[in-house]
């Protein structure tokens, strides 16, 4: 089995620490570690306004934190240093095809993955995927607001995804 389980960022604060939310999916991804640690982790984030104003990338806070919980250093891939979902997917890429992965475990919340779904399965037609969604610790208020706004992104994603093919049918 060559597959790599695919980590998708979230906030920190400006100290470098983890979000509930950041640290569900980092608690997610290493349970599916544990229970195969045979694969790699491709942990996502580097900076943006809304998740990481620090110095360091937010996929180097989660490695810190994955590594403080017996995960070994040889475990993990380079990382995406991306600043939202879409790019999740194409900084992951070039990652993914140097490696060889015939596999993805896709990690991330509940409320994201239909769109991280959308994302990873149209640029990685190709491979076989496995889905892990992470409980997001927060009221029911909350987590619906979250759903929504997921929701309302949709479009604009296979808006993106529609350019993104395209340029990359003119490349070829």
């Amino acid at each position: 089995m060559n597959r790599v389980i695919v980590v998708l960022g979230s906030p920190n604060d400006n100290q470098g620490n983890l979000s509930d939310i950041a640290l569900s999916r980092c608690q997610a991804a290493l349970i599916e570690y544990q229970r195969h640690p045979e694969c790699k982790l491709l942990l996502t984030g580097g900076f943006g306004e809304h998740f990481n104003q620090t110095t360091t990338p937010h996929a180097i806070y989660c490695q810190r934190y994955l590594i403080e919980q017996g995960v070994a250093n040889d475990a993990f891939t380079d990382i995406a240093l991306s600043r939202f979902t879409f790019e999740n997917g194409t900084l992951s890429m070039p990652i993914i095809k140097q490696h060889g992965f015939s596999e993805i475990c896709l990690v991330t919340s509940e409320f994201h993955m239909p769109r991280a779904k959308l994302i990873f399965s149209q640029l990685f037609p190709e491979l076989r995927f496995h889905y892990i969604e992470a409980k997001t610790p927060i009221s029911g208020a909350k987590l619906q607001q979250l759903m929504q706004h997921e929701l309302s992104v949709m479009g604009r994603e296979r808006a993106n995804l529609a350019k993104f093919e395209s340029i990359a049918s003119i490349e070829q």
